[in-house]
């Protein structure tokens, strides 16, 4: 166990499962004073047990990123408790995939007010502590998809492109202050994600859980079907398997310990602003620099609508 984290306090979103649940985890085990944040405390399982067993540092506090009272209440409470915020690791978030023109105005305008406007929200509450302090580092959880242009998710690549821009902007306001800002890109990793996806209901022959619920051979239901039911089935799938077959989400902690370590020891240098986590991101990343646009989206196609 490393102790990078001794007496430094660490705060991370949509802590309940998957990427936010390990990297609670390896945060404490790290020696943070690891404050979890989730919308629902009831949804925290058995972090609290861990923590006991363990003997680590962490402390469960409701906050729901999509409400600014919950953001500066919880924001409050911690800050009055351990005085300072060392890390933020903005993770909370979910998806929605299906054709835009499935959705409604109203289910893209709540995917971007917790992908977006929720980043922004708990940012804005942990500046002024970090520039107070005149240093702190700000982790915000991107994606493959704020990278490049992913079929049937235009919303939430949308929202991570935005992610993208933003952090990209504000590393140049932070800089003076000492504060550092990194962005995690993970490719498909192998978490619950899927059981918040958001998949238009009854529009595509493949659904949520990737089994056939419209089938093709039924004609009434072939005529019900989205019109781009053709490419989201084939993303669908395609999804799901790799899904199954993923890395497991502590790579992604791992990499935001390694990336909070490189931050902390100035003989290591500048840490990039991007950190493409999984092969799959990695090889995405350097192929959207090296490609041409139609390129890049033909191999795209090649890839993932089989």
């Amino acid at each position: 166990m490393s102790n990078i984290g001794k007496s430094k306090v660490a705060i991370i979103t949509g802590s309940s499962t998957s990427i936010g649940y390990e990297t609670c985890l390896a945060l404490a085990r790290n020696g943070f004073v690891t404050c979890v944040t989730m919308r629902d405390n009831k949804k925290s399982g058995d972090l609290g047990r861990i923590a006991r067993n363990e003997n680590l540092q962490i402390k469960i506090f409701e906050m729901d990123v999509d409400k600014d009272n919950s953001v500066q209440a919880a924001i409050e409470k911690i800050t009055t408790e351990f005085g300072k915020i060392d890390i933020l690791v903005n993770n909370a978030g979910y998806g929605l995939f299906g054709a835009l023109e499935d959705f409604s105005m109203d289910e893209i305008k709540n995917q971007f007010e917790t992908n977006v406007f929720g980043v922004i929200r708990v940012i804005r509450e942990v500046l002024p502590i970090m520039r107070r302090q005149k240093n702190g580092i700000i982790i915000n959880i991107s994606s493959i998809s704020g990278l490049a242009g992913v079929p049937t998710q235009s919303a939430y690549c949308a929202t991570k492109f935005a992610v993208e821009g933003l952090s990209e902007a504000l590393s140049f306001e932070l800089e003076s202050f000492g504060i550092k800002l990194i962005l995690i890109e993970p490719g498909v990793i192998n978490t619950e994600f899927v059981k918040d996806l958001v998949v238009p209901s009854n529009n595509y022959e493949i659904g949520k859980n990737s089994e056939l619920v419209n089938p093709s051979y039924d004609g009434e239901k072939k005529k019900s079907l989205s019109l781009y039911s053709n490419t989201v089935d084939k993303f669908l799938s395609f999804y799901y398997n790799a899904m199954s077959n993923a890395p497991h989400p502590h790579l992604v902690a791992d990499e935001i310990i390694q990336a909070i370590a490189n931050s902390s020891n100035s003989e290591i240098g500048a840490t990039p602003l991007r950190i493409a986590v999984g092969k799959d991101s990695k090889e995405y990343s350097k192929l959207k620099k090296k490609l041409s646009d139609k390129d890049f989206h033909e191999l795209l196609k090649k890839n993932l609508l089989k």
